[in-house]
């Protein structure tokens, strides 16, 4: 029994130095939004512009792959469906590839897709309606020492949205565009 102890307790204190390549991350985004003309609550609103804050984890490299799991949150200040439209909850996978050309920055190109609810008026039941997207985008690390960096980035999301018209063949959709800028520690 002693064994096991001393050594969980050895495992336990080896962990704790072990380069796990995990980082977490906080940022906001400047968003604009262009709407489908049949999405739009007022045919006018062709595009929104919003904030968006992200938190994430992710495991991986700096200067190599890297997995991601972000939650965003957008306070939506537009009409989409309708009147009481409010805020945006998604949930976000990313698959990021960085590159290390020697220079202060590592650029890097990111991949995924992600799922969310909007807060509506629209849908009585559930007061709520999902979204899907895929997304695509690129930016920069500017590492501000080994556990620290910046990260400035554009990421491009088509969303689909639940239809709310069953008996319409068309499904609403919007392009979203983000300008990201965000810090992150790295463990």
């Amino acid at each position: 029994m002693k064994r096991y102890i001393i050594f969980l307790l050895l495992l336990s204190f080896t962990t704790l130095f072990a380069s796990t390549n995990v980082y977490i991350g906080i940022g906001l985004s400047r968003v604009k939004e262009t709407l489908d003309p049949y999405l739009a609550y007022i045919p006018e609103q062709k595009s929104i512009d919003n904030s968006e804050l992200a938190m994430k984890i992710g495991y991986g490299h700096r200067d190599g792959y890297a997995a991601e799991l972000s939650l965003n949150y957008l306070q939506n200040h537009s009409k989409v469906y309708a009147n009481g439209d409010a805020q945006k909850l998604g949930f976000n996978v990313s698959l990021l590839k960085a590159y290390d050309f020697g220079i202060y920055v590592n650029p890097f190109l990111k991949a995924g897709f992600g799922a969310g609810t909007l807060k509506s008026d629209v849908d009585t039941n559930n007061q709520s309606l999902t979204y899907g997207n895929f997304h695509l985008g690129g930016g920069f690390f500017i590492p501000l020492s080994s556990q620290m960096d910046i990260e400035l980035a554009y990421q491009y999301r088509f969303i689909s949205y639940e239809k709310i018209d069953l008996n319409n063949a068309a499904n609403p959709k919007s392009h979203l565009n983000a300008i990201y800028a965000g810090f992150n520690i790295r463990f």
